[in-house]
């Protein structure tokens, strides 16, 4: 660990700046590796500046600038020079155009250079730093008319660069980050979107996928399972009850802070907790080592998976001596794709038929795949579909656009021939619907409607 910081290249709301003491004053004097699966503004990672590092972040926007300031600092800093020498004298209307170029760029997937400079740039004159996108993944948040706003200090960027050199920098889902990376006598910094503690405090939509109830009940089993693990965790939250009862076994202290964002300027004061999680002091034995080919399989909300059992599950069944495995309720299907990376045959059963689809897309399933452009068919509609969700789950859990969507792709996955083509299309539905509705539930209605 160094003596010196570099300061954030962002403005973040939520960022740790103001919590550095608390947390430093909490964090173990000795670790192995440093994660940070929720990196945001960096604040944490930048004042710490640890030798082994892994930071990550769900926002590809956020983390194409951390790679780009990484890798190409120069080409950076003269990108973002030349939209700051451009700035028209109507910087509000500036402002609007740029987040206009860089809306179409991040909707055609262009993490390019250009991009970085353009997500500093409107981070740096947007309502205190706030990101926020719409339900359609663009960014939202409007002008903050700033008197002469400091773009980007070229010292400090250049020391940030050389700071991120020493980091793995990651994008995707922080539990597979932690599943896979993690290990005793780590350091893990936690600090996911907030709990909201009231209906005006609510600025989740970080990314176009929200960070649920169910989302932090599940970060807390995560947490759970680091502490069993040997590792070295501390996670800041919101003083909501549902923090104080997910950690209750735990150190939790509240923490007087303040909002950068408000819907009262006069009032912007908050309370903060930060929740510290030593290691479990037991030894845990150690499992058999899975095959790596079991960590490709696709996570899933299914309510009761054994995704986190796999280890033990696995260091029971290799004492024994056998060819075939047999699930007799499958659900999300890992265990018995987890013995068929072992080179185990599996059969596999399960009452609800999407459960077997899931194994026949799979576990059975040994070579097919489906084409992109094939998937992206599926999309369009061809003709009248039988409505079934558009009627039956109307203004429950989607909007009436996605109801006729999901009735879309029901109707042509139904005319899929191959069997497998089929099972994979339908796998990919039932896991985007339930990604938008993680509830781990599912409830039979008495009908079996097409593709199934």
């Amino acid at each position: 660990m160094s003596n010196s910081s570099v300061a954030p290249f962002v403005k973040w709301a939520g960022g740790k700046r103001q919590l550095i003491p608390q947390i430093k004053e909490r964090m173990p004097e000795k670790y192995n590796d440093y994660y940070e699966p929720f990196v945001g503004g960096g604040a944490v990672t930048f004042e710490l500046l640890p030798a082994n590092a892994l930071i990550n972040d769900i926002n590809k926007a956020l983390i194409n600038a951390y790679r780009q300031i990484c890798n190409a600092p120069e080409a950076f800093l003269k990108a973002v020079k030349k939209l700051d020498e451009e700035m028209w004298e109507d910087g509000k209307e500036y402002y609007y155009s740029l987040r206009e170029h860089y809306n179409d760029k991040l909707m055609k997937a262009e993490f390019d250079v250009e991009l970085a400079a353009l997500f500093v740039f409107i981070n740096k004159h947007c309502f205190n730093g706030l990101y926020r996108v719409n339900r359609n993944g663009q960014f939202n948040t409007p002008f903050g008319k700033y008197k002469n706003p400091k773009i980007c200090d070229t010292d400090a960027l250049r020391l940030a660069s050389e700071a991120l050199k020493k980091a793995d920098i990651l994008c995707g889902d922080y539990i597979l980050v932690l599943e896979h990376y993690a290990q005793p006598g780590d350091f893990v910094f936690l600090d996911p979107p907030y709990l909201p503690i009231s209906e005006n405090s609510d600025f989740k939509r970080y990314t176009k996928e929200q960070f649920y109830e169910d989302d932090h009940v599940e970060l807390a089993k995560m947490i759970s399972t680091l502490h069993e693990r040997g590792c070295y965790v501390i996670l800041t939250n919101s003083n909501h009850p549902l923090v104080h009862q997910l950690y209750e076994q735990y150190k939790i202290e509240v923490i007087q802070t303040k909002r950068h964002i408000s819907c009262h300027g006069d009032t912007r004061k908050g309370e903060d907790v930060i929740v510290t999680i030593p290691p479990e002091k037991k030894k845990v034995p150690k499992s058999e080592p899975l095959s790596d080919q079991v960590s490709l399989y696709p996570p899933t909300r299914f309510m009761g998976s054994k995704r986190k059992l796999l280890g033990e599950i696995w260091n029971v069944a290799s004492r024994f001596e056998f060819d075939t495995a047999v699930d007799l309720f499958s659900g999300s299907g890992i265990v018995g794709y987890m013995f068929k990376s072992h080179g185990k045959a599996v059969i596999s059963n399960d009452y609800m038929a999407m459960s077997a689809t899931f194994t026949k897309a799979m576990v059975e399933n040994n070579t097919v795949t489906l084409p992109m452009e094939e998937a992206e068919k599926l999309l369009v509609k061809r003709g009248d579909t039988d409505h079934f969700v558009s009627n039956k789950f109307k203004d429950l859990y989607y909007t009436d656009e996605e109801n006729e969507l999901i009735d879309v792709l029901r109707t042509n996955i139904a005319a899929i021939n191959d069997q497998y083509k089929k099972a994979i299309a339908m796998t990919a539905l039932i896991r985007a619907c339930t990604k938008k509705r993680p509830r781990g539930i599912f409830t039979y209605t008495g009908h079996t409607p097409l593709g199934c």
